[in-house]
């Protein structure tokens, strides 16, 4: 395995002191790699890579990027540390325009590397720069989720971090957007995403955690897991078999 930009040892977190959500999830992330973390409804998944981004209070357990320790570090300093989250809903300014979203989230970026950034997500995201003085509430899911990809990769992260990027999108705008990943990691990026649809993410992943009642109870390549039955055990909550990590629930 390459460098590993992220890891996670037996993190715990939750919004309530006391009540976990995450109960003692492992996972690793290796440079360029593209990284799914699955699982059934309320297995926690969204919870656990916002507690990885500073978003969910961590009760115990690490969180390391590129070798330092960010377990309780703040959410506004994860950009700067190195790690830019896309959740799911509200990751645009809906009324402001695609290019005053990219020049917002450049902000932490040198004024004079800003143009030069808006200009190479452009380039990499032709939507956008079709529809730059167009207010992002008025561009389709697919697009919009563009500008959200973009306004993440604008100040060079170390690790890409989205939460269900294909929600609510129509077949072709997921497909869209799954291509875009693909590219995005060509282009050296590394990746770790949350993802309800499992088929679409798996066809584009290199690695998989399966996550059930807050904790990694399975991991493999993502393209032997479709058709991994103790991926079908999870998933339908039925008792997990010997193999799993863990043992028996």
């Amino acid at each position: 395995m390459s460098e590993l930009v992220l890891v996670v040892r037996d993190l715990v977190a939750g919004y309530e002191p006391g009540v976990p959500i995450v109960r003692g999830a492992s996972i690793a992330v290796a440079e360029k790699e593209i990284v799914v973390v699955l699982g059934p409804n309320g297995a926690g998944k969204s919870s656990f890579i916002k507690a990885i981004a500073g978003l969910v209070p961590v009760e115990s357990g690490m969180v390391q990027l590129a070798g330092r320790d960010i377990t309780h570090a703040p959410a506004h300093n994860m950009v700067r540390l190195g790690l830019a989250f896309v959740p799911q809903t509200e990751n645009v300014f809906p009324l402001m325009s695609v290019e005053d979203n990219l020049k917002v989230a450049g902000g932490i970026l040198k004024p004079k590397e800003v143009p030069g950034r808006i200009e190479e997500m452009y380039a990499t995201f032709p939507d956008l720069a079709r529809h730059r003085r167009i207010a992002a509430g008025n561009l389709s899911g697919g697009q919009r989720q563009m500008l959200a990809v973009a306004r993440a990769l604008i100040v060079h992260p170390k690790l890409l971090v989205l939460d269900e990027p294909s929600a609510g999108l129509s077949p072709k705008f997921v497909s869209m957007v799954f291509d875009m990943l693909t590219d995005i990691r060509k282009s050296g990026v590394t990746i770790l995403l949350v993802e309800q649809n499992a088929k679409a993410a798996l066809a584009i992943g290199d690695r998989a955690y399966v996550l059930v009642e807050g904790k990694d109870r399975h991991e493999g390549v993502a393209s032997e897991l479709w058709n991994d039955p103790v991926v079908a055990e999870l998933y339908l909550g039925q008792r997990p078999a010997a193999s799993v990590k863990g043992g028996a629930a």
